[in-house]
């Protein structure tokens, strides 16, 4: 195994993926200040910038699958089927390490090397996922 998103297995026996990439954002606040221009280009002065907490967490998985081997058509329509749930969905690792839960944003898909009744050879994906964060409740 090398990742589990809720029911959707990666492996090599359905769908492998040969890249990952993730992207973390962090918010920060930006006010102007007053100042003089000529000391705004020598790195004094400017805004004043504030830490507002973390944005954005994504997630990019690209595979290929070749379904006269492994995987194909039907481990497509698993993950849109799931995707189609909205739901958020827990994201394991192979070595068994839980990243928290994350909700599928987009899947595209291509076929190609087609045989004559039109069944792909080759089909490549690429998945994005968007980090839940779950609503903190204090009171």
């Amino acid at each position: 195994m090398m990742m589990l998103l809720g029911s959707i297995l990666f492996s090599v026996e359905t769908s492998a993926f040969d890249q990952l990439q993730r992207s973390t954002q962090y918010q920060w606040a930006s006010q102007n200040r007053l100042g003089h221009p000529v000391l705004k280009h020598t790195g004094i002065g400017g805004p004043a910038h504030q830490f507002i907490g973390p944005g954005d967490d994504t997630i990019t998985l690209n595979g290929v699958m070749y379904p006269q081997y492994k995987g194909g058509p039907l481990q497509m329509s698993l993950m849109r089927l799931t995707a189609s749930l909205g739901k958020a969905l827990p994201l394991i690792d192979g070595n068994g390490f839980p990243h928290g839960r994350w909700i599928i944003e987009s899947i595209q898909e291509t076929r190609s090397v087609l045989f004559s009744n039109g069944a792909p050879r080759k089909i490549e994906f690429s998945l994005s996922l968007k980090k839940y964060h779950e609503d903190l409740m204090l009171f």
